[in-house]
């Protein structure tokens, strides 16, 4: 070998030294950096394109790797037939997760790689149908998840709420309702034993069925029978009115469940010479 052609291949051999330093760098948290075999017949690389490697190289191994292949990408415009740059740049952009630039100079690095290196090549198709899986998930767009229908309200674990309510059942109102009750069936029954003695003394016949003092007797007492009666009754439906202002005018506080249901209204309404009560609610 003559010495200018030892010369014109150093370069060649500085570079590829450089590459397979590549390999391994110091300090890069995500693993070492591979590269691909130099063809021995590509032409020599430019010593800018070795200088731009080696600034490549010292990104790379701080973790700079956007500026790493920056400054690889320049070395390979400079020497455009090095498998090995492409293949450090596709690497380089691989880690960045730039799919789409990985994939393309993973390309151009198997077209330039000799028919010969078949493990090399099978390497690289599997990589970049890896890559290509990876792109066609992340552009797949997020299939529709259905919102979760709310539970049943039946099983849920409903929260009472505390409302003000017309309407006390206590014990005053269950006292004054049974006395009002209990006078006008008194009223009742006196009503009935003056109608019957009111009837004796129609029929009854001085002188047949007795004298003239005992048919008094009997007016008399008709006549007590239905002063007694109108009293109870009175009494009755004043003692129930009663009852009924003690249950509508008075408040209670109450817990209610929303949307269970069963709530119970009472309203009372005042009218010319009575009144009404009406229950509403939904059972």
């Amino acid at each position: 070998m003559t010495r200018r052609s030892a010369l014109s291949v150093a370069p060649a051999i500085a570079l590829a030294l450089a590459l397979a330093g590549l390999a391994a760098p110091v300090g890069a948290p995500l693993g070492p950096l591979p590269c691909a075999a130099q063809d021995a017949e590509a032409p020599p690389p430019p010593p800018e394109a070795l200088a731009l490697y080696r600034r490549g190289r010292e990104l790379y191994a701080e973790g700079r790797y956007r500026e790493a292949a920056v400054e690889l990408e320049r070395a390979q415009v400079l020497s455009p037939t090095s498998p090995n740059l492409v293949f450090n740049v596709a690497r380089v952009y691989e880690l960045l997760g730039e799919i789409d630039k990985s994939i393309s100079f993973y390309q151009r690095y198997l077209r330039l790689l000799p028919p010969s290196e078949t493990a090399e090549r099978d390497r690289i198709e599997g990589t970049l149908r890896r890559l290509e899986g990876a792109r066609d998930e992340v552009s797949r767009p997020a299939e529709a998840t259905a919102p979760t229908p709310p539970p049943d309200a039946a099983l849920r674990d409903p929260q009472p709420v505390r409302v003000q309510e017309r309407g006390v059942a206590d014990a005053l109102f269950w006292i004054t309702a049974s006395a009002g009750a209990a006078l006008v069936v008194g009223g009742t029954v006196a009503g009935l034993l003056a109608l019957e003695s009111e009837g004796e003394v129609r029929d009854y016949v001085i002188g047949v069925d007795g004298a003239f003092e005992d048919r008094q007797t009997f007016a008399d007492r008709a006549d007590a029978l239905s002063v007694i009666a109108d009293v109870l009754f009175i009494s009755g439906g004043v003692t129930l009115a009663a009852s009924a202002l003690l249950f509508a005018l008075r408040e209670r506080t109450v817990e209610r469940y929303p949307g269970l249901g069963g709530d119970v209204r009472a309203d009372l309404t005042v009218l010319p010479g009575g009144g009404l009560v009406t229950l509403r609610g939904a059972l």
